[in-house]
């Protein structure tokens, strides 16, 4: 009996112990939810379509939504593929593979976001569902890496508000041998205009010196 009530002592703490863990972990994973604050419309939005080299038997498609929080501090983003393989074995065919995706500065086209596969996925949170055709994430200042070089390096989100609030900033989709099939512009909504415009008030959006391409 003593055995018993040993063990039945045990197993409660053990139970209140692993309780206890997961309260933590439940109100660190909601403190992390509320760390920035995001309307329910999009402030930003893309339809991707095929670029000139890509084949006319070419069937992909892909919209992007953005929003952005009020304060200019992060970009949640979620890309909707369709007929298109993102894990690159769903299908047999290699040539309707996502082979990686990124987001691009319009004027020069380097990179400002690797966030699928090649070089790198720079987005600490990013999320891949593959048989839903869906990639999101959050981009913030967390995610710059200059370690690839130039053209290729991640950029901190503040440093490309300025492109993202004139439009000047575009999602680009890579297909079979890494070569860019759909391509879209980042638009703002009405809701984009005025969080841009409060940006431009306080002096947030501002001219920021590109890396030299190496």
């Amino acid at each position: 009996m003593q055995t018993k009530a040993n063990l039945l002592v045990f197993s409660l703490a053990t139970i209140l112990a692993i309780s206890a863990v997961t309260v933590v972990t439940l109100q660190e994973a909601e403190a992390a939810d509320n760390k920035w604050k995001f309307k329910k419309d999009p402030s930003f939005t893309a339809t991707l379509s095929a670029v000139p080299s890509t084949p006319g038997d070419f069937e992909g498609t892909a919209t992007a939504k953005f929003w952005l929080d009020k304060h200019g501090d992060a970009l949640k983003y979620r890309i909707s593929i369709k007929n298109m393989d993102i894990s690159g074995g769903a299908t047999l065919e290699t040539s309707d593979d996502v082979s990686k995706l990124h987001l691009h500065e319009g004027t020069g086209g380097a990179h400002v976001l690797n966030v699928y596969k090649a070089p790198g996925e720079d987005d600490n949170d990013l999320v891949v569902k593959p048989t839903k055709g869906i990639i999101k994430g959050i981009w913030d200042d967390s995610d710059e890496n200059q370690t690839y070089g130039g053209h290729d390096n991640s950029e901190t989100l503040t440093s490309q508000l300025k492109n993202l609030c004139e439009g000047n900033l575009f999602t680009m989709i890579h297909g079979d041998g890494g070569v860019g099939v759909l391509r879209g512009f980042i638009e703002p909504t009405s809701d984009g205009e005025k969080i841009c415009d409060k940006l431009d008030k306080k002096g947030l959006l501002v001219d920021v010196e590109h890396h030299p391409e190496e």
